[in-house]
């Protein structure tokens, strides 16, 4: 069934709450989270080439080592980086997306939930990511098939964290969420651009003083993630009462 409300009221609400009491704290995991996935990009690099950039630093040698073992080292390297990496954005989105849920009741920013429901649900999640990953590389051949996956599951960590749902029932409950709600799912995504832009703009306008265009960036990305955060709970919510489920809050104080 679809929703009646005013979407682009609520997108604009998700922006004003965000600069309200310590709202603005919820960009802390994904900033957090990207300094991680940095340190996992050293720690990958100096394991996959380091030896061999050493080697060739100290003995003089101009010939690369491609043995067996060294191509081996190079792969798994690379993968165990890849998914720690992903393992680290998807806990830090669902933390802050947990977080969020109760500012729009009045209350702070649950941290200690938040953390404790994504550690509880990274593995259905993982699956989520693994799903719409296979579902938007089959798709690739349309061009725009995976823009329309993103659109339709945009709904489903929602539904994993929120609703206990498995990664096939919430990929599912999302598809038919977003197309029960098109004109409200498309006004959401337009907003994240809107504002997505004109973050670029003043990173560009920023960027190049030294130091400032790097804490513009990092500022920018915190503030993103926070307003995508609030924004994605406060429609999830609408819609998914508007289909006969518990208004807020979506998880009880007791649980994890």
């Amino acid at each position: 069934m679809a929703a009646q409300f005013d979407a682009v009221k609520e997108a604009t609400d998700a922006f004003t709450l965000l600069f309200k009491r310590r709202n603005w704290l919820l960009g802390a995991p994904t900033v957090a989270g990207l300094f991680i996935v940095l340190v996992i990009v050293a720690a990958v690099l100096l394991l996959s080439v380091g030896p061999e950039f050493f080697r060739q630093i100290i003995g003089g040698s101009q010939t690369p080592d491609i043995s067996p073992g060294r191509i081996i080292m190079f792969v798994v390297s690379i993968t165990l980086g890849v998914v720690l990496a992903t393992a680290v954005s998807i806990f830090t989105y669902a933390w802050t997306l947990v977080a969020a849920e109760p500012v729009w009741v009045g209350q702070e920013p649950a941290w200690d939930r938040g953390f404790n429901r994504a550690a509880k649900k990274l593995l259905s999640l993982a699956v989520y990511v693994i799903l719409v990953g296979l579902i938007s590389i089959v798709s690739i051949i349309t061009i725009v098939g995976p823009i329309v996956i993103a659109f339709f599951t945009m709904y489903a960590p929602a539904r994993i964290l929120f609703a206990d749902r498995s990664a096939t029932d919430a990929i599912g409950d999302s598809f038919k969420m977003a197309s029960e709600n098109i004109t409200p799912t498309a006004i959401l995504v337009l907003a994240f651009i809107v504002v997505y832009i004109i973050g670029f703009v003043v990173v560009m306008a920023l960027g190049w003083i030294p130091l400032v265009g790097i804490v513009v960036q990092l500022g920018f990305q915190w503030l993103f993630s926070a307003y995508i955060a609030l924004a994605i709970v406060r429609f999830y919510d609408i819609l998914n009462t508007s289909s006969g489920a518990p208004p807020f809050s979506i998880i009880p104080e007791t649980n994890v």
